[in-house]
């Protein structure tokens, strides 16, 4: 079992790789087998799992600071280990049985999880549920070995439940869609199940799911398994967003050192002050982060859905930030920042992907911050 300096010295060993395989995993459209084995060997992947499984079960605190070092590094397979990470969080909401059977004689399962809720129907039938559909953005599907799919679950009088549903990753058919600008090397291709039986107890109710009431604490006696889910969610898709801000400006940095006073490269005070302007914003972003994750800590499920709204929109505010600072490091990094193989520009292209995660929603996220100051209820019920 690993403890939270263990995945930290674990993160800082594994980063290198990553730095030096993003390019090559974003020609080659999906995570290299020799990334993902070398995660594997890391033992990051049990951080979240149950203990009785072999895992580590620490706490969302060791999360943010594993996902935020592989991130620095490369933010797209940040993103993807991250997620792989957190998705045993979500595994640990299933039943004993059900889970036994996933795990298996290993201590992790690889699984993406399709929030698009929408994307599927499930028809009850004897012991379970008949499933169909097609979801997008199957973030990692390509080394799976189960799937979590939202689906509307219908009932005999005409009524639909938004449900998760676990299956074997052979019972997922993938189409090749990820031709995207940015996290290109996470593969997240589209994926369709056509009428596979699901067994009952290997479908979770998509709201039981968000506030815990589904039962994870009583299965699992650790402090993370108190946390409500969206804003760890929140968290994996944001730390990436803030790795690669911070990336971005490291490798800003080491180029600058070599290159000043070259044309196009930091011409005058008024472009310092805009590099300062985004460093400093970076910085902001990480300490809005950090206190949504202290808060989170602190009181976990004892926080109503206002408290866990006003966190989430935090993390979001910090990921918008971040967005604005690496675009402006971007642009002024000159000419050479536009060529394929440097970093800066692949940071760019990454957040600027994966800050539209659907939990980043802008208008809704400030919008119901906004409401929360006039004393208004939220709307947005992804809290």
């Amino acid at each position: 079992m690993m403890t939270h300096d263990d995945c930290i010295r674990a993160a800082r060993n594994l980063a290198p790789l990553l730095s030096e395989k993003a390019r090559d995993g974003e020609i080659a459209r999906r995570p290299l087998d020799d990334v993902i084995e070398a995660a594997r060997d890391s033992g990051l992947f049990s951080m979240m799992v149950p203990k009785r499984y072999g895992g580590h079960e620490l706490d969302v605190d060791t999360f943010f600071e594993v996902v935020l070092i592989l991130s620095e590094a490369d933010a797209a397979m940040g993103w993807l280990i991250g997620f792989y990470i957190e998705h045993a969080f979500w595994l640990a909401e299933y039943p004993e049985a059900v889970q036994d059977e996933a795990y298996g004689d290993a201590d992790h399962v690889l699984a993406p999880a399709a929030l698009n809720i929408a994307g599927g129907t499930a028809t009850p039938t004897d012991g379970g549920y008949l499933v169909n559909g097609r979801w997008s953005w199957g973030t990692g599907i390509v080394h799976a070995t189960w799937v979590i799919a939202g689906c509307i679950a219908m009932d005999a009088d005409g009524g639909a439940t938004p449900m998760m549903f676990l299956l074997p990753r052979d019972e997922v058919d993938t189409i090749d869609t990820w031709h995207i600008s940015g996290m290109c090397s996470t593969g997240s291709l589209d994926f369709t199940i056509d009428d596979v039986f699901v067994p009952e107890d290997r479908a979770v109710p998509f709201l039981g799911l968000l506030d815990g009431s589904w039962g994870i604490a009583a299965r699992n006696d650790a402090p993370l398994y108190s946390t409500p889910l969206v804003p760890i969610l929140a968290l994996a898709a944001g730390l990436p967003c803030l790795g690669a801000a911070r990336g971005a400006r490291a490798a800003f940095g080491e180029q600058v050192k070599e290159k000043i006073g070259a044309t196009g490269m930091v011409k005058g005070e008024g472009n310092f002050g805009l590099i300062a302007e985004a460093s400093l914003s970076i910085d902001a972003a990480e300490l809005l982060m950090r206190d949504s994750l202290a808060k989170l800590l602190a009181h976990r499920h004892d926080a109503g859905v206002d408290e866990r709204s006003a966190w989430v929109s935090q993390i979001a505010h910090a990921v918008f930030m971040c967005r604005t600072a690496t675009n402006t490091i971007a642009s002024l990094v000159g000419a050479s920042g536009a060529m394929l193989d440097n970093p800066i520009q692949r940071f760019a292209r990454d957040i600027n992907t994966a800050s539209n995660h659907v939990v980043f929603e802008r208008e809704s996220r400030y919008g119901d911050h906004a409401r929360q100051l006039f004393g208004q209820p939220i709307t947005n019920q992804l809290v």
